[in-house]
């Protein structure tokens, strides 16, 4: 047998392999990206198939800083969002196109307006500067369309239920955002629906509406001013501040209050108030009804503002209602009329105009002017203030005029005439002069002679001090010496008058020699004394 079939052999006697069969079992998460897409699907198709508004296009001139994904609110709530911005095909307009929600779909009318609304503190607080810019929606009436033309400006929305609509006047100086709310004692009582221009009486109509809850609240005398702001005043000769809590800051709402004595019926619905810029000129004008006049003063007025205060002796009566420039052609001069109203009621007279110009002429015949208020802290007018600065008899109260014409002051006053004082000084001179002295010091100062000469008296004032040093040594030891010559002058005229005790035959010139020691001795000891109550006598000399 050969190799290759004992290799055989022994290769069938050998078992096969046998294969391995491994089952893998069944993931059901291989089914959740196909289960999601099926379900995002689905939403999509439900959401803007069957509760979508659908799209929409609004042309506008600009798109002022509108982006993407910006919304479209209507009363605050959000029911759209800009899907697309471009431009069309002739580069005038701005087409945006937007998805709306299916609450809107009944809105979407030829009648509905669209405009933009941005960012900004005018009448939106700080809530409307960081609001963002989106798409304000106003529903109207008409045919079923998707094309719109965006406006420029917001309308004035309907009301949204039962209660009153007041319209506000204003010069529209700072326009008040839709949508803003109107308080009444800090509690919201309604929103401002839109502002319009009344060509017929150049006014800015702002529309506030007042729920039905507040409407009785609302009378002739109710006073409407503009919240949300910090107002500075300078009178009583320091500043207070007055304003705005952190809310009104974040809304800028409108305020009203009634004043509790005569407050009157309610008023009817589209009954007009003025809308005052404080809660200063509110508070004053609800006093009680206002009579106008007028001023003219002869310089500048140092940007008087309506709303400013009018003042006799220190006490608020009314304020600057209107500041104006006029032109004179038969003078070619510049004047400017300021219209002021007083409350009588602050002066305690009645509610007449007679009454009031009856006490308004008699006080300008003692000399009451009108002038301007002015403080030190902040430059210009803060005020109008009637004083009597004129002498009895010198003007009247123009009645002929309407409004009656309340003479001004000749001569400016407060931190104008102080100016004027300033400007007349003569500066130039004075600084001139001293200039010139400034000069003459500086060069008596580095003069050398003068230097030389204080270089010298130093040296002098050196010499005496050690003059006086050694003079201040030696004073002791000289005292001491003389006292010393003393007691031995008066020992030897002692010793002197013994001997005469027991000699008197000695000669009479021995007695006259101790008479000699003795007043020498009484000399040296005086001169001792002296020195030690007066050692400077060895400099200057005995005083005469």
């Amino acid at each position: 047998m050969s190799e290759y079939d004992q290799h055989d052999v022994e290769r069938r006697r050998t078992p096969p392999p046998e294969a391995r069969v491994h089952l893998a079992k069944w993931s059901p998460w291989i089914w959740i990206v196909p289960a999601l897409a099926v379900f995002l699907a689905g939403f999509l198709i439900v959401r803007y198939g069957y509760f979508g508004g659908g799209d929409i296009t609004v042309r506008f001139a600009d798109a002022r800083g509108l982006d993407r994904y910006s919304p479209v609110r209507f009363r605050g709530a959000k029911v759209g969002t800009v899907q697309n911005i471009t431009i069309d095909s002739q580069l005038k307009q701005v087409v945006v196109r937007i998805t709306m929600d299916a609450s809107m779909g009944n809105a979407l009318r030829t009648g509905t307006r669209f405009w933009i609304v941005e960012p900004g503190l005018e009448g939106g607080g700080i809530s409307g500067l960081l609001g963002g810019t989106y798409v304000g929606i106003a529903p109207g009436g008409g045919d079923s369309t998707r094309d719109f033309k965006g406006q420029e400006y917001a309308p004035v929305l309907t009301p949204p239920g039962a209660g009153k609509t007041f319209i506000l006047e204003t010069n529209g100086v700072d326009p008040i955002a839709v949508g803003a709310p109107v308080q009444f004692h800090g509690i919201r009582a309604g929103l401002i629906l839109g502002s319009e221009y009344d060509d017929a009486r150049r006014v800015t109509d702002v529309h506030a509406f007042v729920v039905q809850r507040f409407v009785n609240h609302v009378t002739a005398s109710t006073r409407f001013w503009r919240a949300g702001a910090i107002s500075l005043s300078l009178s009583g000769g320091a500043v207070t501040m007055s304003g705005a809590s952190l809310s009104s800051l974040l809304s800028s709402p409108v305020e009203f209050f009634t004043p509790d004595v005569l407050p009157g019926p309610p008023a009817a619905d589209g009954t007009r108030f003025q809308l005052l810029d404080s809660e200063q000129q509110a508070e004053a004008a609800a006093g009680g009804e206002q009579f106008a006049f007028v001023t003219y003063f002869p310089g500048a007025i140092g940007g008087l503002q309506p709303g400013a205060k009018v003042q006799m002796r220190g006490v608020d009566v009314g304020f600057v209602r209107d500041v104006r420039l006029r032109y004179v052609p038969q003078t070619a001069s510049l004047e400017t009329p300021v219209t002021i109203t007083i409350d009588p009621s602050r002066l305690e007279l009645p509610a007449d105009r007679a009454a009031l110009d009856g006490a308004i002429a008699r006080l300008v015949a003692k000399g009451m002017r009108a002038t301007l208020n002015s403080s030190l802290i902040l430059p210009g007018a803060s005020g109008v203030s009637l004083d009597f600065v004129a002498k009895p008899g010198s003007a009247r109260l123009a009645l002929d005029h309407d409004p009656p014409i309340i003479p001004a002051a000749a001569t400016g006053s407060g931190v104008n005439d102080l100016l004027a004082r300033l400007s007349a000084l003569p500066i130039e001179d004075i600084a001139s002069h001293l200039q010139s002295t400034v000069a003459r010091v500086d060069q008596l100062v580095h003069d050398p002679a003068l230097s030389d000469s204080l270089h010298r008296l130093n040296a002098s004032l050196a010499d005496v001090q050690k003059v006086a040093a050694v003079t201040r040594e030696n004073v002791g030891p000289i005292t001491a010496s003389l006292r010393n010559a003393a007691s031995a002058a008066e020992q030897a005229a002692g010793r002197a008058n013994q001997l005469l005790a027991t000699a008197p035959q000695q000669n009479y010139d021995l007695g006259s020699l101790i008479k000699e020691l003795t007043r020498a001795a009484e000399s040296i000891r005086a001169l001792s004394d002296y020195l030690t109550e007066h050692p400077d006598a060895l400099l200057k000399g005995r005083a005469k």
